[in-house]
């Protein structure tokens, strides 16, 4: 044998190898979760996927995307799969340490808002308008930098890619998504993701607060408390405190249709909670609380209410759904789809 053939059969097997890697979409190496590698990562994507949670903890957790384009506009169809890690203390020190913590799919979740723009601010000039109250950059919290981008643009369609999963510990993790959209697949885009020993709001598992905000009985005009246009009476008749201490599951629907920071508390009140209502209303408190106090909000001022606040959300619309024993068993937060809500509603109509 030639003493030169095994370097070139070596060197051809590299070849093949590096081949193989790039037609599936990977690489030579292992995946780099620091600043450089993350940013690389979806530098050749024709969208940026953001993570658009508010806040994440230790625990179950509902995870949402969106994937963004160049114009501000949203990816609506696609195909998404996730492979999450948990990362070290410092990426930029041990860009390659990665722990496999599990594979899934994402689901989208798509509202049309297009039904859902007639609200009005003071005057009645429609928001946006010249000498209209400005929008505010965070719905119930000073403008943090941090802040996810809200997902709000022109289109009449809007979506965010979701699953559940579990947080074992806080620190640093990861997200690796591969995407299919328009023919086309992007492989290995990464995100880093920072998760909290517990959110600010109360996490699944925990006791949901007892709030005592003012209902039908309590105000002259049912406008100062749901701004919806026609409002919905029956989902005011009754405290959340007293529905959490009457035994039956509860939806707690933290939805402001006309003050919402961004445009989608009307779709999902109208799409997803009243649907959810009149499936299961027999067997479920429904209590629509919203999070600003409404006059106030009329005159250009974003008071949340005590109820937003003992909750201590950061964004709005804000789902809660709370068991038997008054824990909170699932929360929903943003863009929402009837599914995930009914899903919630059947596991704890199920639980004893």
């Amino acid at each position: 044998m030639n003493p030169q053939t095994p370097r070139r059969v070596a060197r051809v097997a590299v070849v093949l190898a590096a081949a193989v890697l790039t037609a599936c979409g990977g690489s030579a190496g292992p995946a780099r979760w620091d600043a450089r590698g993350v940013a690389e990562s979806i530098s050749d994507a024709p969208f940026t996927p953001v993570n658009v949670n508010s806040n994440l903890g230790v625990g179950r957790t509902r995870l949402a995307f969106a994937l963004f384009k160049p114009d501000q506009t949203l990816v609506i169809e696609a195909q998404v799969t996730a492979r999450l890690y948990r990362l070290a203390g410092d990426p930029e020190q041990q860009p390659t340490a990665a722990t496999a913590a599990g594979t899934f799919t994402l689901n989208a979740r798509t509202i049309d808002v297009a039904d859902h723009q007639g609200a009005r601010w003071p005057g009645d000039r429609p928001r946006g308008a010249p000498g209209a109250p400005a929008m505010h950059d965070v719905a119930l919290a000073a403008p943090r930098h941090d802040a996810p981008p809200a997902p709000a643009h022109d289109g009449a369609l809007s979506t965010v890619f979701t699953a559940m999963v579990e947080f074992t510990e806080a620190g640093l993790w990861g997200i690796e998504l591969d995407v299919k959209a328009e023919g086309k697949t992007h492989r290995g885009l990464r995100l880093t993701l920072r998760v909290l020993p517990h959110t600010s709001e109360p996490a699944v598992g925990d006791a949901a607060p007892g709030s005592k905000q003012a209902i039908l009985k309590d105000v002259a005009n049912i406008a100062d408390i749901d701004s919806a246009r026609p409002p919905h009476l029956v989902l005011h008749d009754i405290t959340l405190a007293d529905a959490i201490g009457s035994g039956r599951p509860v939806v707690a629907a933290f939805v402001t249709p006309a003050f919402c920071q961004t445009r989608f508390c009307g779709p999902v009140l109208d799409t997803v909670v009243l649907p959810a209502w009149k499936a299961y209303g027999d067997r479920v408190q429904f209590v629509h609380i919203e999070p600003f106090d409404i006059p106030a909000a009329r005159k250009g001022s974003f008071n949340p209410v005590p109820a937003a606040k003992e909750w201590r959300l950061l964004s709005e619309p804000f789902i809660a759904v709370i068991d038997r024993q008054g824990k909170v068993a699932a929360k929903l937060e943003g863009i929402v789809a009837l599914e995930e809500l009914t899903q919630a509603l059947d596991a704890v109509l199920a639980a004893p």
